[in-house]
């Protein structure tokens, strides 16, 4: 009796989130890695070893008595222009140069990626964040992407980038404006590297705490062999 084959091993269900590297064409790739970056600047990640915080408790609690609705939301991004902004981010942006500036140096790109970040870039976010009335910007990634809550954050940082983009604030990353100006484009970005990317590293390090630089440090080491040979 001839032996019996073996049974496939079951495929995984594709994330229908996920953009595999492979399906994001060339003229994308620009504008994917700038959203990136701008989102890594929204939540404060300044290298592959960092993990997003959860929303304090507080945070979400005041989120919840301001938008009970999505048109409670819609109302305030209809009406922004008569909402008063500060005139001034230099304390911000400056605070947040030291803070990627004191990253810079270990060699991940991340961190040089932020690094090339323009000052208008930061001034149009923290003045769009004042706008929405968000006192900081941190989705939670233990919701749905589609929940009221994330859907506001998403906006607001589709918004940011792309008015970011129109002025010239991330023009050293090549952004393409026929994907920039797309809505529909940015909201696949960002669900794929927040829902997917980002959410992942914040599960490895819970279940691991220190596994991000641990891992880190081991990409490190192995671009310095590469280098020595």
């Amino acid at each position: 009796m001839p032996p019996r084959p073996p049974t496939p091993k079951p495929q995984k269900k594709k994330d229908p989130l996920w953009i595999p590297r492979a399906e994001v064409s060339e003229a994308v790739r620009g504008t994917q890695r700038a959203f990136q970056i701008h989102i890594c600047i929204a939540m404060g990640l300044i290298s592959a070893a960092s993990a997003p915080i959860t929303p304090p408790t507080r945070y979400k609690e005041n989120f919840a008595v301001r938008f009970q609705t999505e048109a409670d939301f819609s109302s305030v991004v209809r009406n922004l222009g008569q909402f008063p902004t500060h005139q001034s981010h230099k304390k911000r942006i400056q605070a947040a140069r030291i803070y990627f500036y004191n990253h810079a140096a270990t060699g991940n790109s991340l961190d040089k990626d932020v690094a090339m970040v323009e000052d208008l870039s930061l001034t149009i976010f923290y003045t769009t964040m004042d706008q929405y009335g968000f006192k900081s910007w941190c989705p939670d990634l233990s919701e749905s992407s589609s929940s009221l809550y994330n859907n506001c954050h998403q906006t607001l940082a589709i918004d940011s980038f792309q008015q970011a983009c129109v002025m010239g604030g991330y023009r050293r990353f090549s952004v393409n404006p026929e994907y920039y100006n797309s809505t529909t484009v940015l909201a696949q970005i960002y669900d794929s590297y927040v829902f997917r990317t980002i959410k992942d590293k914040s599960r490895k390090e819970a279940r691991d705490p220190g596994a991000l630089e641990r891992r880190k440090e081991s990409n490190n080491t192995g671009k310095r062999r590469h280098t020595v040979r």
